[in-house]
């Protein structure tokens, strides 16, 4: 079959086949807004480890070298106590103008109120619930590239039945030309015929045109460039169409679809946000311990111009007294955040219920729809074939065969409807009910 894509005549041959499996993955890899998603995943997971580092000791290193001016030392004059005593002048304390500093600082926080293991808490489920979040998203995005390989299904049949069309009512403008040289039409039914034919290949470039937009918008959801051309090789199936409990749909819905499970969590980490908060009220106590190589080493009496290590080890406390309601204040926004979850996780489980509702109702329809389609098609057919045969011989009118020509053509182009409406159902429901 050839297909006029971008207003160029491309055989099946010069076509790349893609199936819908194809598509979906082609999809996968190539959007960028997936993409971006997950780096959202990685960005929640990088944040968690940053806050639990925090809850262990942490080793830091400092250096220094300080160069401080000259000053006179303390010296302890001669004859200080007396005649020849000190015999001459004795410096006291010799003054040092380089000083180098090494250090070596550990530091474990023993208690911070609960602080950091609520705050690891809330980091961990934000990062799970990113998870589900970038696999929501991912649903999503299959859905959109199923919707738009069908529509491009959809304008390529209907694109294949206006050029049927086309040959039909050229046909039939034929035979009512040798009608007339027989006397058996009027000239007022040829020029009839004649506008169907005009009308239909107006259709058929309209058709055209939606399916090189089609084609335009797939190509874009795909991430390929927009001149890519496929063969599509996917059929509509309308074998499986088996409708489950909608009440069991609904309730697999709240257990399975990434949205209610990111916003569990999202509310699970607002509630450790705010016992991370309130531990603010509580003391702090941390360990400290520092080791020092030093020249000069302050430690040393008396200082000498030379490298000496040391070292000091305390316990910090501390405990807030008061800082003008920073604590409350941080308290109550937490609980306002963890409200405004609870909210969310509310409002997603009503969204998903419609969702599935609607999604329930729009396969049911599309169920339906395929019977009465297929046999609009089957009687579409049989009348155009006796309104044919008829016409031939005068037993109906022009405007009858015309009638039976438009008849066909919407029954064909309703059915295939039907078809892939039934293909983007099933897909929205599976997505609607947590299975994609």
């Amino acid at each position: 079959m050839a297909i006029v894509v971008f207003g160029i005549v491309a055989s099946s041959s010069a076509q790349t086949p893609l199936s819908l499996n194809d598509a979906i993955q082609i999809g996968l890899d190539n959007s960028k807004s997936l993409k971006v998603s997950e780096l959202n995943v990685d960005i929640a997971q990088e944040k968690s480890t940053e806050v639990n580092a925090g809850r262990w000791a942490s080793l830091a290193f400092k250096g220094g070298y300080t160069r401080l001016s000259e000053v006179p030392g303390f010296v302890i004059g001669k004859n200080s106590f007396g005649p020849g005593f000190p015999p001459a002048d004795i410096p006291f304390i010799p003054a040092y103008y380089n000083n180098y500093n090494l250090q070596l600082q550990l530091q474990q926080p023993i208690f911070t109120g609960f602080q950091l293991v609520n705050s690891a808490k809330a980091a961990e489920r934000t990062a799970e619930a990113s998870s589900y979040d970038s696999k929501a998203d991912r649903a999503n995005l299959k859905v959109q590239i199923a919707t738009s390989y069908w529509n491009l299904y959809q304008a390529m049949e209907a694109e294949q039945f206006m050029q049927e069309n086309v040959d039909r009512t050229a046909l039939h403008y034929k035979q009512a030309q040798d009608m007339l040289n027989q006397g058996m039409l009027t000239q007022s039914d040829v020029l009839s015929a004649k506008v169907q034919v005009s009308n239909a290949q107006l259709m058929l470039l309209d058709a055209q045109n939606t399916l090189r937009l089609a084609a335009v918008a797939m190509n874009n959801v795909l991430g390929v460039p927009l001149n890519t051309d496929y063969r599509i090789t996917s059929a509509p199936q309308t074998g499986d169409t088996t409708m489950q409990d909608i009440g069991n749909l609904l309730q697999d819905a709240l257990q399975r679809r990434n949205e209610m499970q990111s916003m569990k969590l999202k509310s699970r980490a607002a509630d450790a946000a705010v016992a991370a908060a309130w531990g603010a009220y509580l003391p702090q106590i941390s360990i400290v311990g520092d080791f020092y190589y030093q020249r000069p080493n302050q430690r040393y009496e008396p200082p000498t111009d030379v490298f000496n290590n040391s070292w000091d080890a305390g316990v910090v406390i501390s405990l807030p007294i008061w800082n003008w309601g920073l604590t409350e204040s941080k308290v109550d926004e937490a609980r306002a955040q963890r409200e405004q979850s609870d909210l969310a996780l509310k409002e997603t489980a009503d969204a998903v219920y419609l969702d599935v509702t609607q999604s329930y109702l729009n396969f049911k329809q599309a169920k339906d729809k395929i019977a009465v389609a297929q046999t609009a098609v089957n009687d579409a057919e049989e009348s155009y074939r006796i309104s044919d045969q008829k016409f031939k011989v005068g037993l109906v009118t022009n405007t009858d065969l015309m009638d039976a020509e438009i008849a066909l053509l919407q029954a064909k182009l309703n059915y295939t409807q039907a078809l892939t409406g039934l293909e983007i159902a099933r897909i929205s429901l599976e997505k609607a009910t947590g299975q994609l």
